[in-house]
Formats: structure tokens, sequence, C-alpha cells
């Protein structure tokens, strides 16, 4: 009778201290807003954004910093540290990147905007590129890293979406999408090279479009061809992009330079160190390659 009654005891007890809890992340949630649901790891960032100097040489590092240093509207000037101080940073800011120890960045869709084939065909994209699967898409966001969503209300601002760090996963605008004058075509390619980018983002690869912090062309309108610049399509737009999304050598050589800054640092794209310049091509929803 002690025994069933200490058995019922502790069954009411398991019962008013889950019901306790589930108050609390109801209100929470109702405060703040489902955070954990969205980014289910926090963002990494080396110590001090040392990249560890064991995984690659400084005449290594020299060639991937020279291919992503650029011009007046691509690279990324600050990338040039990182072959002297073994810093990965922007400026002063350690660079940021959702990679766990299992090395593969997991995502999962419930965009209207950014579909499960769409985000499929980015994992695609950056797979190839690195040589290795570093991105996955999963079935549910309990098995995710990030949750890629719509916003829930339309943004005040002009911004399409992007990649967050505040829990917030990726967020995307589709309110704010113009396309008019684009094809079908211009505009798939579009809205998956901002896709792409944003993955890359999570990779830990900062912006591409020139200067300092990589912002210059976003700061003066000036389309380059990098996927990790300033893509788009359109008149102002390099004639090559009218193809599709293509990736170049200073994407690689950002790609491998993130590698090096994950928990579990990887040696990726390894064909930047080489006189060859295979490329992935996304276009109109199709991904090719010239990589064998």
């Amino acid at each position: 009778m002690k025994v069933f009654k200490r058995f019922v005891f502790f069954v009411l007890l398991a019962a008013v201290v889950g019901t306790a809890m589930w108050g609390m992340t109801k209100m929470y949630q109702a405060m703040f807003g489902n955070n954990h649901y969205y980014q289910r790891s926090r963002a990494y960032t080396t110590q001090d954004g040392l990249i560890n100097q064991k995984m690659v040489s400084g005449k290594k590092l020299k060639q991937l910093t020279s291919l992503t240093h650029g011009t007046a509207y691509t690279g990324n000037t600050s990338l040039d540290q990182a072959s002297v101080t073994y810093r990965y940073r922007v400026g002063k800011s350690n660079i940021s990147n959702f990679m766990g120890t299992d090395t593969t960045l997991q995502l999962y869709t419930e965009s209207k905007l950014m579909t499960k084939s769409m985000v499929q065909d980015a994992a695609t994209y950056w797979n190839t590129l690195a040589g290795q699967q570093i991105v996955s898409v999963v079935d549910s966001a309990k098995q995710s890293d990030e949750v890629i969503h719509d916003s829930k209300s339309d943004s005040n601002s002009t911004s399409l979406g992007g990649q967050t760090y505040d829990r917030q996963g990726m967020n995307f605008h589709p309110a704010n999408w113009k396309s008019k004058g684009l094809s079908s075509a211009e505009k798939q390619d579009w809205v998956e090279a901002v896709l792409i980018r944003e993955i890359g983002h999570a990779l830990g690869i900062p912006s591409l479009a020139g200067g300092t912090l990589g912002t210059n062309a976003f700061a003066e309108g000036k389309v380059g061809s990098e996927v990790m610049g300033y893509w788009s399509v359109g008149n102002a737009a390099p004639a090559v992009n009218k193809l599709g999304v293509k990736s170049t050598a200073m994407d690689g050589a950002a790609l491998a330079l993130a590698g090096l800054s994950w928990k579990q640092p990887q040696r990726l794209a390894k064909w930047v160190y080489t006189n060859q310049t295979p490329y992935v091509l996304y276009h109109d929803g199709r991904v090719t390659s010239t990589f064998k």
C-alpha cells in the first residue's frame, strides 16, 4: 500500500511540474517569441577569431586572402588579416557560423517563398563547391540547425530577408520582392541567389561586395557576379548573371576560409589552390557544374 501511495505521489508531482513547465514555456513564448524553434543552434565563433594554424599553411592562407581581397566593388579586404594574424574577422568583429561538430548545416523550410526544392538546390550548390556535404535539408524543425521561414507580417523596410543571429533563423519578406520587367527565369534565379547567399552567411562567409566590410557595392548599387557579393539581375547586372547564378573563385576561396573557422574545422574547396576554376551554376530551377 505504501509503495502504491508513493507511486501516486510521484505521478501527481510529475504532473504538477510538467504543467508548470508547460505554462512557463507558453508565457516565455508569448513574451519573447519561439526563438528556439527557428534557430536551434547558436551562432559560433572561434576564440578571438583564431583559425587553427595546424589546419592550413601561411602560403595557402595567402592564396585564399588574395582571391577574397577583390576590387573596389568585390571581395572583403578585412579577410586579408587572416594570412598574417590567423584571425578570421570583418574589421574587429569575429565572423559567426551555425556549424556544429557534425560539420553539416541542417536546414528546414516552412517558407512559401523558399520552397524545399529551392533549399535542396542551394544545398547542392554549396556541397558541390565545397567538395563534400556541408548543407542538408531535413524533414522537421527539431532536426534542424535553422528554420527558413517567411515574415509573419509585412516588413516596414525594403529588406528581402536574410540570416539572423538573434535566434530567428532565416527570415524572408515575400511582400518586398519586386520583379517587374524580369522574366520568370530571371526572377527564379534572383530568389535562389538570395537564398544561396544567406546560407553562405550561415556557413560563416561574410559579404564580398568590396571594402573592409564587403559592402561597397551595396552602398553604391554596383551589381557583381559573385553570389556572396551584390548579385542581381536586370539591366544593371553583368551579362553573365542573365545565364544564372554562377560561382566564382572568390566564392570558393571565401568558403575555404570559412571552413577553417568552424567548431570542427574543415579543408574545403581544395580546387582553389590549383590552376583550375570549375564552377556551379543555378539557372531556372536546375543546378549544373563542371566539377568532376
